[in-house]
């Protein structure tokens, strides 16, 4: 029966063909109190203000309709369904529905509560999903208490953070709670979302065997295509390694939702929907989509780069950043970049943030007139330009961290990050002290949005790395770009200043 209305389904609408569907399925409850499968109409389910909620044969989780949620100016614009008498506060019950968006990004959905008590209007999550675009994600919690004495309930189903895309919802249901989701038909044989090399599990080798895939250093007989393509667009790209990132990062985030099976689909999504440069001035266009941590860090090293055995520290450096599912922004010194172009090359596929530190890195930097500020940033913009393919404004470190009114006049484009956090790794800093530096700065609760001065050709500031980057995971870090940090916090880079910290 389920095939045959996936089959009349996808009669009625050819972009259908299109879905990603998980293996998770929706509960059929013992004691169904809400069964809305839209196939007559709305179900009872309208706008919360002035969205449109609408019927649709566009897109279904199952049967020949959905409901379309479109014309949201707000994020908590969403379809809502009042909770009658056969709710209870103060009981539990089970929540689910299914959610689908083609925003061209993931984006975190949610299912909630609104709720009067004797004072306010209180709103409140049920569950929460990060949802790939294109795919059918379940949001299910199978034990949620209603607040006691909440009146005027309804439940609603909206997105968050400025997101405000349609999307389509289908088949929600409430129960008695405990009720589990669970296949209401056998699948496939599948392997998860992520699970590159089909061994079950989702770790770093997932993460290098994708990294070496990209720089072309084997010939993927390591990457399986139906659990490397993250996006569903037929091929293994920088979206897919940034997907995975942040599903090795916070895999319970989506735990019900990375099933996948080896179907191919029509998706032309290609990278996740960003800002959009702007020739000659600044724009952050870093993508935030894979940070769900509650803290951020920029780590960020200087002077590179470089060969021989300065160049297997930064090596290192890169490798342990990718294997953690992390990102750091270089800074390069231009005189420097014959000695290694294919760093640069590198650190722009693995999704680090490729940045300026002057032509000869000058001792007078601080003394120097505008114009000759100017052209030892010009000359290795210029380099730079020619390995990432596009004409940017970069971010600059000032060398030595000098600074003066001509630097500013002289740059004023151009976001200068400064130091926050001296890991004092060029005075010869042991391995053990960048490290508590570090981990000092978070138990004073100094470290969030701070950037960190390091160099990439210490090999102490390598081990450093090593030991930091699980530590500051399990603490609940993430290690960003410095761009990255700054849209994370909401927080604008403007040209002509330098910034120790997003704060």
């Amino acid at each position: 029966m389920m095939n045959m209305k996936r089959l009349i389904a996808q009669a009625v609408s050819a972009s259908v063909l299109a879905m990603s569907l998980t293996a998770t399925a929706i509960p059929v409850h013992a004691q169904t109190l809400l069964n809305a499968t839209f196939e007559e109409g709305l179900d009872g389910f309208g706008p919360r203000l002035n969205e449109s909620v609408t019927q649709s044969s566009t897109v279904a989780y199952e049967g020949s309709y959905s409901i379309l949620v479109s014309d949201r100016t707000e994020s908590w614009n969403g379809a809502s369904f009042s909770l009658g008498r056969d709710w209870t506060s103060g009981e539990s019950y089970s929540f689910s529905c299914a959610v689908y968006q083609k925003s061209g990004a993931p984006i975190t959905m949610q299912l909630s509560l609104q709720y009067d008590d004797d004072t306010t209007t209180n709103y409140v999550q049920i569950v929460s999903e990060t949802v790939p675009d294109g795919e059918w994600t379940i949001l299910s919690n199978t034990n949620y208490q209603i607040p006691e004495g909440a009146t005027n309930r309804s439940i609603y189903i909206e997105t968050t953070g400025e997101e405000k895309c349609d999307f389509y919802v289908d088949s929600v249901f409430s129960g008695s709670a405990g009720d589990k989701p669970g296949p209401v038909e056998p699948p496939a044989p599948t392997y998860r979302k992520g699970d590159v090399n089909h061994d079950d599990k989702i770790d770093s080798k997932d993460l290098s065997a994708v990294v070496n895939f990209l720089l072309c250093k084997d010939e993927g007989s390591s990457v399986n295509l139906d659990s490397a393509d993250m996006n569903k667009d037929d091929k293994v790209d920088a979206v897919d390694l940034t997907m995975l990132r942040q599903l090795f990062i916070y895999p319970n985030l989506t735990s019900t939702t990375t099933t996948t099976t080896t179907t191919t689909t029509t998706t032309t999504t290609t990278k996740p929907q960003q800002s959009q440069r702007i020739p000659g001035k600044f724009t952050n266009v870093a993508d935030i989509s894979w940070i769900k941590a509650q803290k951020v860090v920029a780590l960020s090293f200087d002077d590179g780069p470089f060969s021989g055995q300065d160049g297997q520290n930064a090596a290192s450096i890169q490798n342990t950043l990718t294997e953690n599912g992390f990102h750091a922004t270089f800074f390069y010194w231009g005189q420097h970049i014959q000695n290694n172009p294919n760093e640069i090359k590198e650190a722009e596929k693995r999704g680090f943030e490729v940045a300026n530190h002057t032509w000869s890195h000058p001792q007078n930097w601080g003394s120097m007139d505008a114009s000759s500020v100017r052209r030892e940033y010009e000359q290795c913009k210029q380099e730079l330009d020619k390995l990432v393919g596009e004409d940017r404004v970069y971010l600059l470190r000032n060398p030595f961290l000098a600074w003066s009114n001509n630097i500013s006049s002289g740059l004023s484009e151009v976001p200068m990050p400064n130091c926050g956090i001296d890991s004092k790794d060029w005075d010869r800093n042991s391995t053990q002290g960048i490290v508590q530096t570090v981990q000092q700065a978070a138990q004073s609760n100094r470290l969030d949005g701070q950037v960190v001065l390091m160099h990439e050709n210490y090999s102490t500031t390598a081990q450093a790395v090593e030991q930091l980057c699980p530590w500051l995971k399990q603490n609940g870090y993430a290690v960003v770009t410095v761009s990255e940090m700054f849209k994370f916090h909401n927080k604008e880079l403007q040209g002509g200043r330098k910034y120790d910290s997003c704060w």
